[in-house]
C-alpha cells in the first residue's frame, strides 16, 4: 500500500466550505426533530460539582469534609474519588483529605475553570445545547435511559466519563486553546493537536458524542474489523448530527473547517487507501485504529501528513449518509440495527 502515490486532488479553499458542507453529504436534509414540547424524563438533571468543591468546609474535620462530598451526591462522589481522581475508597473518610490536597495543588486549574469553561455564561450555553440534544435523542429512542450530567474538575485525567447513570465532563479539558495553564501540561500527554481541541464551545458536543459511543459500543462485536468500525462510527455520528442539527459537521468531530474541506476535496483518494481488502477487513487493532484514533493526522497508507486525523470516522459517516439518502424512510431503530457494513458501502460513491 505504501508504494501507491496519493492521487493529485484540488484542495477546496475555506471560502468553499459552506458549499462543500451543503452539497456533499453529512448534512442530508431531513425533518428537524422538534423538541419544543418535549420534556426530559424524570430524574434527568445537571449537577455542577464545582459548586460542591467551592463549598467544602475546609476546617480540618475529616469526617465533616467527607460528609460534605458524600452527601452532595453519593454516586458521583464514588465515581470521582475512586475512578477519576483515584484518591482512595469513597467510603473511607481519609479520602476526603486526599481530595482536599488535590484541590490545594490544583487551585490554578480550579481558578482557570471558573473564568473559562466553568463560567456561568459558558455553562448556561452548553447546558442548554446538551439538554436539547438529549431531548432530540429522547424523541429518537424514548425507551433509552438518559444519564445525569455532571460538570467536574478532573485534574486533567479525563475529558468525558460516561457510565450507565452519569455523564461526567471534565471542565479542565475545555479551558481554551491557548490558556497559560497548558504550558504546565506534559507535551507527551497533551500534544498541540489535543490542546487545539480543548475549546469551551466543544463541551456539549464532545460530552454527547462520548456518551453515544459508549452507550452503543455493544454494536461492535469482539475484534471488529475496519469495516465494522466504519459502520459503527457512521451510526454514532448520524445520531450526533441529528441531535445537533445547527452545528457544522466539522465541529461534531472536533475538526476545523479547513480539515473538513481537505477531507471532502480528497474523499476519493482517501477511499482508494481504505477500500483494499487487506485494509477494509484488517482485524489487528493497530491496523484498524490507525483510521479512527486521535492524532496529528491519519497515519495510514499513502495519506499525507497534511490530512486530518480519524479519516475513518469521516468515511463511516459519509457512508451512512449515502445509505440514508438511498433509504429516506429509514427509522432510527432500523439504522441502529444495521450490522452488515458491505450493504451500507454499496451506496457510497465518493
Amino acid at each position: 500500500m505504501g508504494a501507491r502515490a496519493m492521487p493529485s486532488r484540488k484542495l477546496f479553499n475555506v471560502a468553499m466550505c459552506v458549499l462543500v458542507f451543503s452539497a456533499a453529504g453529512c448534512n442530508t436534509e431531513r425533518p428537524r426533530i422538534d423538541v419544543s414540547n418535549v420534556a426530559l424524563p424524570e430524574g434527568f438533571e445537571v449537577l455542577n460539582w464545582m459548586d460542591v468543591v467551592h463549598a467544602v468546609p475546609r476546617d480540618n474535620n475529616q469526617a465533616k469534609n467527607w460528609s460534605h462530598f458524600h452527601d452532595a451526591d453519593p454516586a458521583f462522589w464514588a465515581l470521582w474519588s475512586e475512578a477519576i481522581l483515584q484518591a482512595g475508597p469513597a467510603e473511607d473518610t481519609a479520602t476526603a483529605n486526599v481530595v482536599l490536597a488535590f484541590m490545594r495543588d490544583m487551585k490554578p486549574m480550579l481558578d482557570a475553570i471558573d473564568t473559562t469553561s466553568g463560567s456561568a455564561d459558558v455553562l448556561a450555553r452548553e447546558e442548554a445545547r446538551l439538554m436539547d440534544a438529549f431531548k432530540r435523542f429522547h424523541v429518537l429512542d424514548p425507551n433509552h435511559p438518559l444519564p445525569r450530567i455532571v460538570w467536574m474538575p478532573s485534574g486533567f485525567n479525563v475529558a468525558v466519563y460516561p457510565t450507565d447513570e452519569l455523564l461526567a465532563v471534565g471542565l479542565d479539558w475545555f479551558l481554551g486553546t491557548s490558556h497559560p495553564l497548558h504550558d504546565e501540561l506534559p507535551p507527551s500527554l497533551f500534544p498541540a493537536y489535543r490542546l487545539a481541541r480543548m475549546r469551551p464551545e466543544l463541551l456539549a458536543t464532545s460530552a454527547f458524542r462520548g456518551w453515544v459511543l459508549v452507550r452503543h459500543q455493544s454494536l461492535l462485536g469482539p475484534s471488529p474489523r475496519t469495516a465494522e468500525q466504519l459502520l459503527f462510527w457512521g451510526q454514532c455520528m448520524d445520531v450526533v448530527a441529528q441531535c445537533f442539527p445547527d452545528d457544522a459537521p466539522w465541529t461534531l468531530i472536533d475538526w476545523t473547517a479547513e480539515e473538513w474541506a481537505w477531507a471532502v476535496a480528497n474523499e476519493r483518494a482517501i477511499w482508494a487507501e481504505l477500500q483494499p481488502q487487506d485494509v477494509m477487513f484488517a482485524s489487528a487493532p493497530r491496523d484498524v485504529m490507525r483510521w479512527f484514533q486521535e492524532g496529528p493526522f491519519t497515519r495510514a497508507g499513502a495519506l499525507p501528513q497534511s490530512c486530518p486525523d480519524r479519516l475513518g470516522v469521516f468515511v463511516g459517516w459519509r457512508m451512512l449518509d449515502a445509505y440514508r439518502e438511498a433509504h429516506p424512510d429509514l427509522s432510527h431503530a432500523a439504522l441502529m440495527q444495521l450490522s452488515d457494513p458491505l450493504a451500507v458501502m454499496r451506496h457510497y460513491r465518493p
